[in-house]
């Protein structure tokens, strides 16, 4: 059992991301990608040497279903993201998909993930035309799979060895989150 105490909510600031936070963006992705590599379709080999501008135009408004969140401490220090990314399609614009869950390993399991995820379903809801949410989530990880369901997610299928790391395969579950306007 995990004896850390839950972030402090007051503590935290969820807001989206802007070109300034590129950098602290891109060591958190960075740390995510070479510290759990199956929970990530990108890789930390491909992903190091990118430069943190790259990531700006994933940072959209929130009314556009283009955006990143992040959760800051009180010094202003990057601890988790989350994004969503709207479907450009016209036939698919009423979806987007949830990417990047990510929370630094010291700020791990105690709440943050789930105030982002809290945070990026309310933003979203809020989005003109938005009706649902998708995701895939590895499988195996159980904490992140109940963490979803707790925030209204379902399983909708199951996509065997999605990807495979150091020659193991993990599964894919995918998942879906009807919006409320």
């Amino acid at each position: 059992m995990n004896s850390r105490p839950p972030v402090d909510a007051g503590a935290v600031q969820i807001r989206p991301l802007v070109a300034a936070d590129a950098l602290a963006y891109k060591a958190l992705r960075d740390e995510a990608l070479r510290t759990a590599p199956d929970a990530f379709t990108s890789d930390y080999e491909s992903s190091v040497g990118r430069d943190a501008s790259e990531y700006v135009a994933r940072f959209g408004a929130l009314e556009s279903g283009q955006f990143f969140l992040g959760a800051f401490d009180t010094a202003g220090q990057l601890l988790g993201c989350l994004g969503c990314e709207r479907e450009q399609r016209t036939k698919q614009r009423h979806c987007a998909v949830v990417v990047g869950m990510m929370v630094s390993p010291a700020a791990q399991r105690r709440g943050v993930g789930r105030m982002l995820v809290e945070a990026c379903v309310q933003a979203a809801s809020q989005v003109s035309g938005l009706t649902q949410l998708v995701l895939t989530v590895t499988a195996s990880n159980q904490h992140v799979v109940r963490l979803y369901e707790q925030a209204g997610f379902r399983p909708w299928g199951l996509l065997p060895n999605a990807i495979v790391v150091d020659g193991v395969g993990y599964d894919k579950l995918h998942m879906v989150r009807l919006l409320s306007h």
